[in-house]
């Protein structure tokens, strides 16, 4: 009984102590906390006030920015905005279209670090009404023959140098670093993991290369594959192989192979003809060597131009496993397949389409067949590439950079990321970035 009214007596000493506390005086000196109990720069508590009463309810339950709910919370306003206790709970304010990314008040409409969403950042490039805008990713060249991307940034095969630049704002002429310079007739580049890939010629020989990323060593890059008078189209990584098209006057097209990532035993994809000549086959292509081809974990698929004798057969499939001297006819429409490429187990592919325009579609890797179409777009795209976040590509004729943000179809032709792009040839991704190229730019703008 006395403790019951040592408690009584003491009652309205508690009571005030607890409003000085929810007003938010200031503590005294040396107590080294808020008068709240609470740490007013994060609003954890410091043990005191949670436990004021005897059944452990919070002493303080005031709706003040210093103490705000039922846990005595400090608000903290974001940098360039306010903040209120509505409710119990801290609510903070940004002024005008600001709103708060983090701790600061952005305008999402011009916010390059904060575009269109909290941390959508357009590297280099502006943001205007929401939207990030392309940026150059290179020096300017006379002629840009590819691009590839590495853990270590953007491979640049232009005039006669393979390139890198690592700098995500872009890179200069200063500061671009050299892979390997003073080639012959470059042209197509890839890039497996920290090697890369391209290839060119030394006199009359056609030669696949490869190099470390980091720069050829000094006795030059390693030959993966020479020979004389028979050209190369393309050279393009797949999952477990690196292919390469070729074309012998006289015997016709090729293709041949090498395991990645030795790469040193070099097999046939498609086995060189071995009669000749080749202007009187009937089943030849008119395209040769392809140079729109994409290489799966099962089959390896290119673009024909049609063949000598038929039009209609557009596109081809070989196994990469065994050698194929007779490919698999997949297309067999009249309409020009004019980019491939290939994404966990769909060969994605860009034609003509009935009725004009163009057509994204795919064909199974497993078993290649009936193609299934994904996108519709105007005539004239001219490069694809797929990753998780939707399917890319660019139209050359229109000038438009665009995305399918599923990898299941969109209707309505997609989204546009650029305009002005009229020639963009090649298109690459990786995790935050889209790449494009002109005859003589490369540009870039966030996904």
């Amino acid at each position: 009984m006395s403790r019951v009214f040592a408690f009584a007596a003491s009652a309205s000493v508690l009571s005030l102590a607890a409003i000085a506390a929810c007003v938010g005086d200031d503590p005294s000196p040396g107590s080294g906390g808020s008068s709240s109990g609470f740490d007013a720069g994060n609003g954890s508590s410091s043990g005191d006030a949670s436990s004021g009463g005897s059944s452990g309810t919070p002493a303080c339950k005031g709706d003040t920015i210093d103490a705000c709910g039922a846990a005595c919370t400090a608000c903290k306003a974001p940098s360039g905005g306010t903040v209120d206790c509505v409710s119990g709970t801290c609510q903070p304010k940004c002024s005008g279209s600001a709103t708060v990314c983090g701790n600061t008040c952005v305008d999402m409409n011009t916010s390059a670090p904060n575009c269109g969403k909290c941390d959508h950042s357009c590297g280099a490039g502006q943001c205007i009404t929401g939207v990030c805008q392309p940026f150059g990713a290179a020096p300017v060249f006379t002629n840009v023959h590819g691009i590839a991307i590495s853990p270590s940034g953007l491979v640049i095969s232009a005039d006669n140098d393979v390139s890198l630049c690592d700098k995500p704002e872009g890179c200069t002429a200063a500061t671009l670093k050299t892979i390997k310079a003073g080639l012959s007739n470059l042209e197509s580049v890839a890039v497996v993991g920290t090697d890369v890939y391209w290839n060119s010629n030394v006199g009359d020989g056609e030669i696949v290369y490869r190099c470390p990323v980091a720069g050829c060593p000094g006795a030059g890059p390693d030959v993966i594959e020479a020979i004389v008078n028979d050209n190369i189209g393309a050279v393009v990584a797949g999952p477990t192989d690196l292919v390469w098209t070729r074309y012998q006057s006289y015997y016709g097209p090729y293709s041949h192979r090498c395991v990645l990532p030795a790469c040193t035993t070099i097999t046939d994809v498609r086995p060189k003809p071995s009669t000749g000549p080749y202007n009187n086959d009937a089943a030849r292509e008119t395209t040769v060597p392809s140079t729109i081809i994409s290489v799966g974990a099962a089959h390896t698929l290119w673009a024909t131009g049609g063949l000598y004798t038929d039009n209609y057969k557009q596109l081809r499939s070989c196994p990469i496993a065994t050698s194929c001297p007779t490919p698999t006819e997949v297309d067999t429409t009249a309409y020009a397949v004019s980019a491939l490429s290939y994404y966990k187990g769909l060969h994605y592919g860009a034609s003509g389409a009935a009725g004009g325009g163009n057509v994204i579609f795919t064909v199974s890797d497993a078993s290649p067949g009936a193609r299934t179409p994904l996108v519709t777009d105007a005539a004239g795209i001219t490069d694809l590439v797929v990753d998780a976040s939707g399917i890319y590509w660019v139209n050359g004729t229109t000038g438009k950079v665009l995305r399918c943000a599923t990898l299941t179809g969109c209707a309505g032709g997609g989204e546009t990321l650029a305009t002005g792009q009229t020639g963009a040839e090649h298109i690459r991704v990786d995790a935050k970035f889209v790449y494009w190229t002109t005859m003589t730019s490369i540009l870039k703008v966030a996904k």
